[in-house]
């Protein structure tokens, strides 16, 4: 609206925040490091709405591994609250969706899963529990647990997820 002449898809495609060490450093999510060392590896992925640069700059900074499969702004049409960074995160792994498990903390991302048709566990890390219309709810990673962990007959590992609810 306030510059009619701009492309405004072009400019937000151009658009990327200043992030760099003298940003605030920003530290993981409780439990976080603990529960990603314990999953298999090729069994997680992150689907955000950020752009590369900056998702995995904060994850960098906060500690954790930048994992192979990272969705982002830029490889999807739609954002959330549309499944598609869910549903191309579960392709990429090569899983369906609803043989995926995400970890959300905005309805929006909630709202995304549900499209997805994956189950979700809501963190109350940002909003109350009674704006996530999750399976499970948990105040933290560190009220996540991985439990059993088996090799279903395609060769793909099977994980059982234990959440303590708050």
């Amino acid at each position: 609206m306030a510059a009619p002449h701009l492309d405004a898809e072009a400019e937000v495609k151009a658009l990327v925040p200043v992030e760099d060490a003298a940003t605030e450093t920003i530290g993981p999510l409780a439990g976080a490091l603990r529960l990603l060392n314990a999953l298999p590896a090729g069994t997680w992925a992150v689907a955000t709405s950020g752009i590369r640069p900056v998702a995995t700059a904060r994850l960098r900074r906060a500690g954790l591994p930048v994992p192979p499969v990272l969705v982002c702004a830029e490889d999807v049409a739609r954002g959330k609250p549309s499944p598609d960074a869910y549903v191309q995160a579960a392709r990429s792994l090569g899983l369906p969706p609803e043989q995926c498990l995400v970890i959300e903390d905005a309805p929006a991302g909630i709202q995304a899963a549900r499209a997805a048709e994956m189950a979700v566990i809501g963190l109350t890390t940002t909003h109350p529990v009674d704006q996530l219309a999750a399976d499970a709810c948990a105040e933290s990673l560190l009220g996540v647990h991985l439990g059993r962990v088996d090799r279903a007959a395609d060769g793909r590992d099977r994980l059982e997820i234990l959440v303590v609810e708050p």
